[in-house]
C-alpha cells in the first residue's frame, strides 16, 4: 500500500529543511597515513571499533600524526567558494586518497591470493597454511600500495555542508555518488557509498557523517513519517531481492569470495533446513587484524565465533589437534 501524498511531503520537507550542518557535532576523527602498514591500520581501526578511516598522503615525517584530524601542512590554502577536493586539483595530487574500511583490506587479500590454488577445494588446514603464510607478508604492505581502496566514502567541504540538505545528501551523496563527480579510489564494489568526511579551509577533517547517522536522524523524527514508521520491510519493497546464503561450514574466506563476487556486503548462514541461524558482513569484522587472516579458513561460524569470543553451537566438529594449535585457531 502506498504511502498519502501527504506523508510523502511531510518526509520530504523533513529532509529537505535539514542541513547537513545541523548533524553536525564535534568529533574526534581517526586518519590514516598512506605509509601505514596493512597490520598498523588494522590495528588502529580494531582499537577504535571502527570500520573505515580517511587516508591521506603524508609527505614528509614531520607531518601530523594519524589520529590528529588535521590534513593543514599538507595543502595550499583553499581556493574560495564551496567544492569537492578533485574539482581543484587537490585529490589529483594523491594528498586526500579516500577511505580505507575493512572490506577494501580484506579484497585487496583475496586479490593477492590469486593463483594461488583453489580455495573451496583445498582441506582447512592447507587452507589456514596458505592463509598464515600469504597474510604474514601481506599485512607489511602499505596502505597507497593496496589493490582495492578508497571507494566507499567521500569529502565534501564546511561550506558546501551548510548549503547541502540531508535529502541532498542521501540521493546525490550516499545513493549516487557518481553522479555528483565524487572521489571514486581505486575500486567500488557496490554503487553506493557509505560514509562522507566534512573538512573546513585549513583542511582538517572535522566530521564523519554516515549512513547510520542519517538513519538515527530519521528515527529521532519518526513521528513526521506517519504511516511510513508502521510499514514492513516487505511492504516497503526492500524485501524482493533473494537472500545470498551460506551453510556454517563454508570457511570464511570463501563468504568472503562469494560477497565479493555479487557485490554485497553481508550473506546469511543458514543451516541444513535453510533457517537462519547467523550473519556474516563487514560489519562482523570491525575487529579483525592481520594475526587474524589464518582464521579466516575456519568454518564462517567458528571464525564469527572467534571474532566475538564466543562458542559457535552450530558448528564444532573440528577437533584436529593440529589445526586447533595453528596460530589462526588462536
Amino acid at each position: 500500500m502506498a504511502c498519502s501524498p501527504e506523508t510523502i511531503e511531510k518526509i520530504a520537507a523533513l529532509l529537505k529543511g535539514t542541513n547537513l550542518q545541523d548533524l553536525l557535532s564535534p568529533q574526534h576523527v581517526v586518519i590514516l597515513k598512506d605509509s601505514a602498514t596493512v597490520e598498523q591500520s588494522l590495528k588502529t581501526l580494531a582499537s577504535k571499533r571502527i570500520l573505515s578511516s580517511p587516508v591521506v598522503a603524508v609527505p614528509d615525517v614531520d607531518a601530523q600524526p594519524s589520529g590528529c584530524g588535521c590534513l593543514a601542512p599538507l595543502f595550499a590554502p583553499v581556493p574560495s567558494g564551496a567544492h569537492w577536493p578533485q574539482e581543484k586539483g587537490l585529490a589529483g595530487n594523491h594528498q586526500i586518497l579516500g577511505f580505507l574500511d575493512v572490506r577494501d583490506v580484506l579484497s585487496s587479500f583475496l586479490a593477492e591470493l590469486d593463483g594461488c590454488g583453489d580455495l573451496p577445494k583445498m582441506k582447512m588446514l592447507q587452507k589456514m597454511r596458505l592463509l598464515e603464510e600469504q597474510g604474514s607478508s601481506f599485512a607489511t604492505t602499505a596502505l597507497k600500495n593496496l589493490k582495492v581502496f578508497g571507494g566507499d566514502g567521500d569529502f565534501l567541504h564546511t561550506s558546501e555542508a551548510a548549503q547541502t540538505s540531508v535529502l541532498d545528501v542521501i540521493v546525490n551523496g550516499l545513493l549516487n555518488p557518481g553522479d555528483r563527480g565524487w572521489h571514486k579510489g581505486k575500486h567500488i564494489v557496490t554503487g553506493t557509498v557509505h560514509r562522507v568526511a566534512i573538512y573546513d579551509s585549513l583542511f582538517r577533517i572535522t566530521n564523519i557523517i554516515s549512513q547510520t547517522d542519517i538513519i538515527k536522524f530519521i528515527s529521532m523524527n519518526k513521528d513526521e513519517l506517519g504511516e511510513l514508521a508502521s510499514k514492513t520491510a516487505a511492504e516497503l519493497g526492500w524485501a524482493s531481492r533473494p537472500v545470498v546464503t551460506v551453510g556454517p561450514d563454508v570457511s570464511a574466506i570463501e563468504a568472503m569470495l562469494l560477497m565479493n563476487e555479487r557485490q554485497i556486503s553481508a550473506l546469511a548462514i543458514v543451516d541444513g533446513v535453510g533457517k537462519i541461524i547467523g550473519n556474516f558482513s563487514v560489519s562482523e569484522m570491525r575487529t579483525i587484524m592481520a594475526e587474524h587472516f589464518g582464521a579466516l579458513a575456519l568454518p564462517v561460524g567458528e571464525f564469527l565465533a572467534l571474532e566475538h569470543g564466543t562458542e559457535f553451537q552450530g558448528y564444532s566438529h573440528i577437533h584436529e589437534h593440529e589445526v586447533v594449535q595453528s596460530k589462526g585457531h588462536k
